[in-house]
């Protein structure tokens, strides 16, 4: 039997530092049946030029017409995805060599929509040891757990994609930071999540990190999403959804 078809959807701008490391995790991955969905929003950087000197038939690469924010990008790039299942790497992270293998076989449970990994955190503003990032990963109906942690990094995080299809799923434009907590919470109240205790994934904390350099409209955009929330039974109607 062959191997379901995984998309990787890598938006970039202005990726150059760390993209080398982020591709060649990919191509190190034991799991091969994989395409690599490259979303280039508009860089100025050498980005194009490293993704083009790999020689692998697998990477498309697409250039997008404007530059947009990285949501719209996002959702953009879900568009070219023609596997069966969906991953994300950003372009400042990184995987382990099982990441993909492990996670794939988890979805012969038709009732896993959605999967995830724990970490490693490389704080690059305080220089030291890695950290693991999440004493616990949850599985099964998260969103309780989501509600007072958010556990899942992006980079981490693989996606059936009939899930998005049938049910019209994907990221909200409004937001600049926060659509991805957004966008979890959304498909915990749909489906169920197989989690991987194991950190199969880097994921690096930078002076570039939105969360850091728009510190403010973190804040202000975790308030629109909390007042979204209030007005929708599904959330505010949980036990955890107070805390």
């Amino acid at each position: 039997m062959s191997k379901p078809l995984v998309s990787i959807l890598m938006n970039c701008y202005n990726g150059e530092k760390y993209l080398n490391e982020a591709l060649n995790s990919v191509i190190n991955q034991t799991y091969k049946n994989w395409e690599l969905v490259f979303w280039d929003n508009l860089s100025t950087d050498k980005s194009k030029k490293i993704v083009k000197e790999i020689k692998d038939q697998r990477i498309k690469y697409f250039l997008s017409d404007i530059h947009t924010s990285q949501y719209e990008a996002r959702n953009m790039g879900l568009e070219k995805c023609s596997g069966e299942f969906i991953a994300f790497l950003d372009v400042d992270d990184y995987w382990l060599p099982t990441k993909l293998e492990e996670q794939i076989k988890l979805f012969t449970n038709s009732e896993i929509g959605f999967s995830c990994t724990n970490s490693w955190k490389i704080n690059e503003r305080i220089k030291g040891k890695n950290k693991l990032g999440f004493k616990k990963i949850y599985s099964g109906d998260v969103l309780g757990h989501l509600l007072k942690q958010d556990f899942i990094v992006m980079s981490s995080l693989v996606i059936r994609k009939s899930i998005l299809k049938n049910l019209s799923i994907n990221f909200n434009p409004k937001y600049e930071i926060v659509g991805d907590l957004d966008f979890v919470l959304r498909l915990s109240t749909i489906t169920k999540l197989a989690g991987i205790q194991a950190p199969l994934v880097f994921y690096r904390l930078h002076e570039n990190n939105l969360t850091y350099k728009k510190i403010n409209l973190n804040f202000q955009e975790l308030k629109m999403l909390y007042n979204d929330m209030c007005n929708q039974n599904i959330y505010n109607q949980n036990k955890n959804f107070n805390f």
